[in-house]
This record gives structure tokens, sequence and C-alpha cells, in this order.
């Protein structure tokens, strides 16, 4: 089932499709994390290391 929790304000998750890394900025910090074998894997990622750091969704 699809996540339909929106992100917060500036949450941002953004894939590099050259490096296949991820940017994410979450409550002011930014984090890289990464490589990923693909998008899907990479976003699904970086959401959870949101949700480890409070975010509802």
């Amino acid at each position: 089932m699809p996540n339909t929790t929106p992100y917060e304000r500036d949450m941002r998750i953004i894939y590099d499709v050259l490096t296949k890394n991820v940017l994410v900025t979450f409550r002011g910090e930014i984090d890289m994390l990464g490589p990923f074998t693909d998008q899907k894997t990479a976003v699904d990622a970086a959401e959870d290391f949101c949700r480890r750091r409070g975010w509802a969704g």
C-alpha cells in the first residue's frame, strides 16, 4: 500500500540517477544515503530514515 502521509514542510527526498544515492533533507539536517539498486528502494529507505527521526509517515 503506497504511503499517503504528506512529507513535512521542509522534508525533501531527491534521488540521483547517476550515483544512485538519495539526498534527504529533514528537520534542518541534510544526509546522503546509498547507493541503492533503484529509485524505489532509495525512496523507501529515505522515508524509513525520516520515520526513525520522528516523521509520522
